[in-house]
């Protein structure tokens, strides 16, 4: 899958460590795996077809995981981050893309957030119609130049009643 923005492996990591419950892969399902137990040595083999990857902040900050500073915490309205969803071409407008989105923002308003947002490519009208008219996000900010390759970015935000 070709990205605007390839983070290194380095950024994949903290995603993985500090919100394992983020980062949400989709792997390809035949009829007769959906009646059968796998084992963890299964799996190895199976390559991803999407993925969503995703983190919360504050609201304009850092998320501090710290126990001890849970008063603090209480009162700062979470804010959730989609950092980035990749569906592989092939399995593309199956719904796969919906369904990775669909349960991120479930974890991270779940988990407290007031509001969810991600940046994606102006020019990516895909990504535009399933952010906006699919799932409710709204367009905040026009970001230019946002990405490596000089495109500009909307920075989209689904906030939660």
């Amino acid at each position: 899958t070709d990205l605007s923005e390839p983070y290194s492996v380095f950024t994949y990591r903290y995603f993985l460590h500090r919100f394992p419950e983020l980062c949400i892969f989709a792997v390809p399902v035949t009829v007769s795996d959906k009646h059968e137990k796998h084992n963890e040595n299964d799996m190895k083999n199976i390559e991803p077809i999407g993925c969503v990857v995703c983190k919360i902040d504050p609201e304009g900050g850092n998320l501090n995981l710290d126990t001890s500073e849970n008063e603090e915490q209480e009162e700062t309205n979470l804010c959730g981050y989609m950092a980035m969803l990749a569906v592989d071409t092939s399995y593309r407008r199956s719904g796969i893309g919906t369904e990775l989105v669909k349960r991120a923002v479930r974890r991270m308003r779940k988990m407290g957030c007031n509001s969810v947002t991600l940046e994606t490519e102006v020019s990516n009208k895909a990504a535009m119609k399933l952010y906006e008219e699919r799932l409710g996000f709204i367009r905040e900010e026009l970001l230019a130049r946002y990405y490596l390759n000089f495109g500009d970015a909307y920075r989209l935000r689904l906030s939660f009643p």
